[in-house]
């Protein structure tokens, strides 16, 4: 079992938006704004974003206002502060995803590998989940509902390369089983699900992840065996 995170979790605010359009991801991962939407796990105001980053308010409205129109953040006005609007942001989920169908033609495509057992496939398999995942994430959220999901995770390891193979054997007939047992195609009022299990050398956690630059902006301006899938 994983350990417990202490995140603030906002009231209204959604656990995951899984950008899938070029134009989201290229504003979302614009340097300035992407330390933005860290920054607005809680509401702001551009005055007290400006002061922790260091830059002129004017420039935070520009790049709060890139935000706002991919609805990556959310405005909310407060009343009259003298001539101005108080206005504050937040960000509108907890945590973001970008799938790689942001990619366009060159994003990786399963139909494009050859061989299922490379990382080139799984991650290709993978990806297909979280771009189908964003279309139907917003289907759901405008029906007001969630979407049904399964997902099954643990760490296994292997004495010896002779295990690591009976395993990925016992699994594949396990899986194929279960499959013809549940499968109607018949079933006119069912529904499908896409099921695919996938195994990869687990990769120790990572403790310092690196922040983007205060005040970079970008150019638009203001191998391990297993690989079972």
């Amino acid at each position: 079992m994983s350990e417990p995170t202490n995140k603030v979790v906002r009231v209204g605010a959604r656990h995951l938006d899984i950008i899938d359009d070029p134009a989201r991801a290229r504003v979302a991962l614009q340097p300035v704004r992407l330390r933005l939407l860290h920054l607005l796990e809680q509401p702001q105001s551009a005055p007290q974003v400006a002061e922790a980053i260091g830059m002129p308010r004017q420039r935070v409205l520009y790049h709060l206002r890139k935000l706002e129109v991919q609805g990556l953040v959310e405005a909310h006005d407060h009343g009259r502060v003298g001539r101005r609007i108080d206005r504050s942001y937040v960000r509108t989920a907890t945590s973001y995803a970008i799938a790689p169908s942001t990619l366009g033609g060159v994003a990786v495509d399963r139909r494009t590998v050859a061989d299922a057992f490379s990382y080139a496939y799984l991650s290709a398999v993978a990806g297909r989940a979280l771009t189908d995942l964003a279309a139907l994430g917003r289907a759901a959220a405008a029906r007001g509902k969630r979407v049904p999901t399964l997902t099954l995770e643990t760490e296994v390891r292997f004495a010896t390369p002779g295990d690591q193979r009976r395993f990925a054997d016992e699994l594949t007939l396990a899986f194929t089983a279960l499959a013809a047992k549940y499968h109607r195609p018949e079933a006119i009022t069912g529904r499908t699900f896409r099921v695919f299990a996938c195994g990869y050398p687990a990769v120790p956690p990572r403790t310092n992840r690196p922040e983007p630059e205060p005040g970079a902006e970008a150019a638009d301006g203001p191998n391990g065996e297993m690989e079972t899938t």
